[in-house]
C-alpha cells in the first residue's frame, strides 16, 4: 500500500512538472486586440488649408504644349451635422512657383481686388460620411455651387471619403473637377497672360483637385 501511494504520488509530480503554470499560459494566450471607439453620429468637421491644386496648360508659338501644376496655400471648410458644407478659398494665395506670375493672375485673371475668395457650397449626405467604421472608404457624386468671379457654377465632384482614425475623415477628388474660363468670365484675363507671355493660347479648361484631412469637432 505504501509502494502504491509513493507511485501515485510521483505521477501526480510527474503531471505537475509537465503541465504549464497559470502565468505561463496566460502568457501564451494572444493579446486582445485594441479597438479604437469610432464616434458614428452625425457631427461638425473642420479643414484647414486644404490641399487645392489646379493644371494650366499654355500652347507655344511652335504649338508645344506645356502643362503645369500650381496651387492654393489658404483655405478653410466646414461640413456641419446637418450636412451643409462651405468651403472659402483665398485667391491671393496663388502660387504657381514663380512670383510675376502670381501677381499677373491675381491682378488680371483672379482680380483679387474685386473677387478676393471663391466659396464652395453644398449639401452632403454626412449620415453616410458619419457612419464610416475606421478604414471604411465610400465614394461620392457630390453636386457642388462655386462662386468666383461673381459668377455662380454648378459642379459635380466625383470624391473619396475615408475614416483614417476615430476623429479623422480624408476627402478627395477621385478626378479633377473641370473648370471653365469662360465660365468663369476670366477671358479678359488669360488673354493679357497670353499676350505678355508670347503664347499662342492657354487652354479654357482648367483641372482641378483636391484633399483634404476633415477633424471632427464636438
Amino acid at each position: 500500500m505504501f509502494k502504491q501511494t509513493l507511485i501515485v504520488a510521483a505521477s501526480l509530480l510527474a503531471l505537475a512538472a509537465c503541465s504549464p503554470s497559470n502565468e505561463t499560459a496566460q502568457a501564451e494566450q494572444p493579446a486582445a486586440e485594441v479597438v479604437q471607439a469610432v464616434p458614428q453620429t452625425p457631427a461638425n468637421w473642420e479643414v484647414s488649408d486644404a490641399g487645392i491644386s489646379f493644371l494650366s496648360s499654355k500652347i507655344n508659338k511652335q504649338l508645344g504644349s506645356i502643362t503645369e501644376q500650381s496651387r492654393f496655400t489658404a483655405s478653410q471648410a466646414v461640413l456641419d451635422k446637418d450636412g451643409q458644407f462651405k468651403m472659402e478659398i483665398d485667391l491671393s494665395s496663388v502660387n504657381t512657383g514663380i512670383e510675376i506670375r502670381d501677381q499677373r493672375l491675381k491682378d488680371w485673371v483672379f482680380e483679387t481686388a474685386k473677387f478676393a475668395k471663391a466659396n464652395v457650397t453644398g449639401t452632403v449626405d454626412v449620415e453616410s460620411v458619419s457612419k464610416l467604421a475606421l478604414g471604411e472608404t465610400i465614394n461620392l457624386k457630390q453636386p457642388l455651387v462655386l462662386d468666383i468671379h461673381g459668377k455662380q457654377i454648378n459642379l459635380e465632384a466625383d470624391l473619396s471619403a475615408q475614416r483614417v482614425s476615430a476623429d479623422k475623415i480624408m476627402v478627395s477628388t477621385l478626378s479633377p473637377v473641370l473648370l471653365d474660363v469662360k465660365a468663369m468670365d476670366m477671358t479678359g484675363g488669360v488673354a493679357k497672360l497670353v499676350e505678355v507671355m508670347g503664347l499662342s493660347s492657354i487652354v479654357e479648361q482648367v483641372p482641378v483637385s483636391f484633399n483634404a484631412e476633415f477633424t471632427r469637432k464636438e
